[in-house]
């Protein structure tokens, strides 16, 4: 699948240290080390996990890069994110450690993901105070179904030059439109996933899932092409910010019906943007945090609304 998004154009590779239980870097290093990937062009970014030992440490975020680095087979990385707050340890100790990494040759940008809005004004302005390298991208969840993050977070990214690029695009898979409520849940991300089932498999998704399900059907449209229209040509994503997204799938074809999803995205119908709209409606109340706890350091983080639970290791 890497090789055939990369002969369609794909450029930017977004893997994890956490991601498969640790397995997807070494996949990925092999297959960019193969005869037919070797020589092209594209920007390799993954993250460093709490989770991890020594957890956003200094110490634990350069043994997370030395083993990423060693399992992707590459020499440094174009963007090092911090996968999540880390409740352990400082954010000013991770910041300062990406910078000197930054300085060091071994990354070349950093990002953020999962941290709110609230965290994100303190990162820009403690990088700007101290002369450390600012972030350039915030990978955060966004979708029709949750769209929390145009509220308080895409301001701040806005207001610092932060690229914002979106995961979960099609909701974990709800937007695909398998899934049911009411029937056995299918093989993919919810199948007994603790992080995703519960946030997904709500009664209020699934009315905003049929009211915009109606709406495409009603003219013609696929649901999956109906939401990267949606997300390309209507949502607060701005490709002259060098906003994105990030296309997940479980195999080839649904690789490739991302992949034409994409490059055939066009404006929406007005009843079928009302549709997408309205479905924002149904779930706004009951939406879950875009972030995941707090630094060790955030002030007041005890009387802060604590975000989004998230086992380690499931993503």
């Amino acid at each position: 699948m890497t090789r055939r998004f990369l002969a369609a154009g794909g450029r930017e590779i977004d893997t994890a240290r956490i991601y498969s239980g640790g397995d997807t870097e070494p996949m990925l290093g092999e297959v960019l080390r193969s005869p037919e990937v070797r020589g092209a062009a594209y920007r390799l970014a993954t993250k460093a996990h709490p989770s991890q030992p020594g957890g956003l440490s200094a110490t634990g975020i350069r043994a997370q890069l030395k083993a990423s680095l060693e399992a992707l087979r590459a020499e440094r990385v174009d963007v090092l994110y911090l996968h999540q707050p880390d409740p352990e340890h400082n954010l000013t100790e991770s910041l300062a450690c990406v910078h000197s990494l930054i300085e060091e040759g071994k990354v070349g940008q950093l990002g953020l993901s999962n941290y709110s809005a609230l965290e994100m004004e303190r990162c820009c302005s403690l990088c700007e105070a101290e002369g450390w390298t600012r972030p350039s991208f915030f990978q955060g969840l966004y979708n029709p179904l949750n769209r929390m993050a145009e509220e308080e977070l895409l301001p701040v990214l806005r207001r610092h030059e932060v690229s914002f690029i979106a995961f979960n695009p099609l909701a974990a898979g709800l937007l695909t439109g398998k899934h049911h409520q009411g029937t056995e849940v299918m093989p993919g991300r919810f199948k007994g996933n603790p992080n995703y089932l519960p946030r997904f498999y709500t009664d209020a998704n699934f009315k905003a899932l049929a009211k915009i399900r109606e709406a495409c059907e009603a003219h013609g449209l696929p649901l999956v092409a109906a939401t990267y229209a949606w997300l390309l040509r209507h949502s607060r994503l701005d490709a002259g910010l060098r906003d994105g997204l990030l296309l997940g799938c479980s195999g080839e074809a649904q690789l490739e019906e991302n992949l034409a999803a994409c490059r055939s995205a066009e404006e929406l119908p007005a009843e079928v943007l009302a549709a997408f709209n309205g479905a924002w409606d149904l779930c706004r109340e009951g939406a879950f945090p875009y972030w995941r706890s707090y630094s060790k350091d955030q002030p007041g983080r005890e009387s802060l609304h604590p975000g989004a639970s998230y086992e380690a290791g499931k993503k």
